[in-house]
């Protein structure tokens, strides 16, 4: 299954606006994946990064700012298009219109903290109406605890368990609070609690460090962090037990860290493997062959394409 990252990323759009996840949808995409955090007032708002700064039009970071501010603001880049920030009722809104048979699977990724509870009950509200199916939702998160939030809501909500970013608080424990001031240039989102090395390979990484980064205990702690995070060392046996204790429906992990041995003892446990986010036809297809369930792609219709003519 393709799934449309927050949209589509196609010129001409912003991700994770209206207007995205139309151009995807007139298009048959299965599912579509976005990101919904909260204001300063308490509104679930449908923008991925913190910093406005890195997606809008916008500064400061949204947990502070209010929700008329952030509707205000143009998502992304005006020049690929004058888009608002949403709420996620103006996205649900547009899920409802679609008839069910064309409807794709609404993937929510819960970022910040309360979201979990707010999600869970908004979407109840939308089932109650008749506006929205049960199935049609699957919640996402690195935050094992808004997941068991929204839990609490809806029982059998379906969920998935994220995985395969380098969690900002442990390597604070381990490196100290003056590394803190290295996150932003080493690592892809440096300033969140989730953050992805900024290169693929060690090599690149480790030049990188070695460039930005004075302090050689720092470095060596930063470089050991990289190391487990492409060597796939967070995907453990353990991540697999708590997914199904939660019964989890599958487990989201970065497409360049996953082994083809993780994926099939994940299927063993009855639990699908969805991978983020992958926009090559080389990268596609060797997905594909490593027998993933799901792939997360900002274009979604070259990947349908190219997965159209893919022969195992």
């Amino acid at each position: 299954m393709l799934i449309g990252h927050r949209g589509c990323k196609y010129p001409g759009y912003n991700q994770n606006t209206i207007r995205a996840f139309e151009k995807v949808a007139s298009e048959g995409v299965p599912a579509i994946e976005f990101d919904v955090q909260l204001s300063a007032d308490g509104q679930l708002v449908v923008v991925h990064n913190l910093d406005l700064e890195e997606v809008s039009t916008g500064k400061g970071e949204v947990s502070k700012t209010n929700a008329s501010t952030l509707k205000s603001l143009y998502a992304g880049d005006p020049a690929r298009g004058k888009d608002r920030i949403p709420l996620l009722p103006e996205v649900f809104d547009f899920f409802a219109s679609l008839a069910r048979e064309i409807r794709p699977v609404i993937h929510i990724e819960l970022k910040g903290e309360n979201t979990g509870r707010q999600v869970g009950e908004l979407f109840s509200e939308y089932v109650s109406a008749g506006k929205l199916d049960a199935a049609d939702l699957l919640v996402s998160s690195f935050s094992r605890q808004e997941l068991k939030t929204l839990r609490q809501i809806r029982p059998q909500a379906k969920i998935a368990l994220l995985d395969g970013a380098i969690r900002r608080s442990i390597l604070l424990a381990k490196a100290g609070t003056e590394a803190v001031r290295y996150f932003g240039v080493i690592f892809a989102n440096g300033n969140e609690e989730y953050m992805l090395p900024r290169f693929s390979s060690l090599a690149e990484n480790h030049k990188l460090l070695d460039q930005k980064c004075g302090d050689t205990r720092i470095r060596a702690h930063l470089a050991e962090e990289i190391m487990a995070c492409l060597g796939g060392r967070y995907y453990t046996d353990e991540l697999l037990d708590t997914a199904c204790a939660m019964n989890a429906v599958s487990v989201n992990l970065w497409y360049r860290t996953v082994t083809r041995e993780f994926i099939e003892k994940a299927h063993a446990r009855g639990l699908a493997v969805l991978v983020f986010t992958v926009n090559s036809a080389d990268d596609l297809q060797a997905m594909a062959a490593m027998g993933v369930d799901g792939i997360f792609t900002d274009y979604y219709a070259d990947a349908a394409l190219v997965m159209a003519h893919y022969k195992p």
